[in-house]
C-alpha cells in the first residue's frame, strides 16, 4: 500500500470545530492541564521530590522549583492556577550543619573521677578558637562498652607475659559485664592474631586467652592497634551510646610495624575509640616504652596505668572501671568548616588541678 504523504492544513483554524473551541470558557483549564502534563511527564529528572529513602548527607539539597501562577492572569484563569499550584513541587532548601561529638572524664590531683561538672565548668578550643556554643552537653552512667583487649606476646614482654595474662583474667571476671558489654581478644608479636571475635561470654574469652602463645620475636604494636580500629569495631546503633575502649597491656615497644604511631592514633580518633594502656612493672623503674603509651592513651581520650605485680590490678581496674563507664558528652558546630585534622583541647574554667581526658582532635570530611 502506497504511503501518504500527510501536508498541514493552512485552513484548519478557520474550521467551525476549531473555532467553537478557541471561544469556549473550558479553554483555559485544557491549556494548564495540558502544561503540567508535559511538566511531570516521566523523565531522568521526575516531577516532585525523590521517594528515596537514603542517608542525608551534610550538603544542601533543593528540590524541584515551583512554577508559580497569577490567579488574575487573562491566559489562564482562576481555575487552572489552582491546578498548577496543586501538583507542582515547590521549593526546599536544606542543610544538614557538621556536628562534632566529644566523650570524655574528668579526674582530680589523686585520680578520683569527678562527675558533678556542668556546661559552664568546660572551655573547648577548636584549631585554637575558643567554641562559643555547645549543642549538647550530658553525663552518662553505666556505659555498655565495646572492649578489645590487645596482649602483647613478642620477646620483649617474655618476663611479664603471665602476669598480662592474669591482668587480662582479672579484667574478664570483675570489669565485663556479659548483659550489656562485648569485647574481642587480639594478640601481637611478629604476627597480629584474633583469638576471639566480640563476644559477651566470659568463658569463650578465657578459653581463648588460654591458647594464646607467642607470635615472632619481633613486636609489632602499631599493626595490632591499627588492624583492631579498622576491622573490629561494630557500628553502633541509631541513638545507641556505646563507649569504645582499646585495653592494651605492653611494655610499649614496636620493632617492625608498617603503621607509624601517628598513623595509629589518628584513625582511633575517626572511630571514636579510647585507648588504656596497662604496664606491669615497678613503679619507680623506667621504661621507655610508657612515654609511647601514655600518648596512645592521652591522645584518644583514655588512660595510662602502671601496676608494679598482679597485687595492684583490683585498685588499677576499678578505677579503669569507673572511668570507662562515666563520660561527659558535648557536641558543637565547628568554628570553620576546613576539612582535614583539627586540634582539640578541653580545659576546665576553673583554676582547680582537674584533668580533662579527650582525644586531642578530630578530622572533618567536607560534604
Amino acid at each position: 500500500m502506497p504511503w501518504r504523504v500527510l501536508k498541514p492544513d493552512t485552513g484548519l483554524a478557520d474550521k467551525p470545530s476549531v473555532c467553537k473551541l478557541l471561544q469556549s470558557t473550558r479553554f483555559p483549564t485544557i491549556v494548564a492541564a495540558l502544561v503540567v502534563a508535559l511538566w511531570c511527564r516521566p523523565s531522568a529528572a521526575s516531577c516532585g521530590p525523590s521517594s528515596s529513602g537514603g542517608p542525608v548527607s551534610d550538603s544542601t539539597q533543593v528540590s524541584a522549583p515551583n512554577l508559580q501562577t497569577n490567579p488574575t492572569s487573562p491566559a489562564l484563569g482562576t481555575e487552572s492556577s489552582s491546578v498548577a499550584r496543586s501538583v507542582v513541587p515547590g521549593f526546599t532548601i536544606r542543610h544538614v550543619v557538621p556536628e562534632v561529638r566529644v566523650q570524655f572524664s574528668v579526674t582530680d590531683e589523686q585520680r578520683r573521677l569527678v562527675d558533678s561538672l556542668s556546661a559552664t565548668d568546660l572551655h573547648i578550643f577548636d584549631d585554637q578558637l575558643a567554641v562559643e556554643r555547645l549543642r549538647n552537653f550530658s553525663r552518662m552512667n553505666d556505659l555498655p562498652l565495646q572492649i578489645g583487649i590487645l596482649l602483647d606476646v613478642s620477646d620483649s614482654v617474655e618476663k611479664t607475659a603471665s602476669r598480662e595474662k592474669l591482668a587480662t583474667q582479672f579484667f574478664v571476671r570483675q570489669v565485663l559485664r556479659p548483659q550489656t558489654d562485648r569485647a574481642f581478644l587480639l594478640a601481637f608479636g611478629q604476627e597480629v592474631q584474633l583469638w576471639q571475635t566480640s563476644t559477651g561470654d566470659p568463658h569463650a574469652l578465657e578459653a581463648a586467652l588460654e591458647r594464646v602463645h607467642q607470635l615472632g620475636h619481633a613486636t609489632n604494636l602499631y599493626d595490632g592497634l591499627f588492624y583492631a580500629s579498622l576491622n573490629q569495631f561494630s557500628r553502633s546503633a541509631e541513638n545507641e551510646t556505646v563507649q569504645r575502649i582499646i585495653l592494651l597491656f605492653s611494655d610499649g615497644d614496636d620493632t617492625g610495624s608498617l603503621h607509624a604511631l601517628v598513623d595509629t592514633i589518628a584513625l582511633a580518633q575517626r572511630r571514636e575509640i579510647q585507648i588504656y594502656a596497662l604496664s606491669v612493672h615497678p613503679q619507680r623503674k623506667y621504661s621507655p616504652g610508657d612515654a609511647v603509651l601514655r600518648r596512645l592513651a592521652e591522645e584518644t581520650g583514655g588512660q595510662f596505668y602502671v601496676a608494679a605485680s598482679e597485687k595492684d590490678f583490683a585498685a588499677v581496674f576499678a578505677a579503669m572501671d569507673q572511668q570507662m563507664r562515666t563520660q561527659y558528652y558535648v557536641s558543637f558546630r565547628p568554628e570553620r568548616e576546613t576539612p582535614g585534622f583539627h586540634e582539640l583541647r578541653l580545659e576546665m574554667t576553673s583554676p582547680s588541678k582537674l584533668r580533662v581526658h579527650a582525644r586531642q582532635g578530630y578530622y572533618y570530611d567536607a560534604p
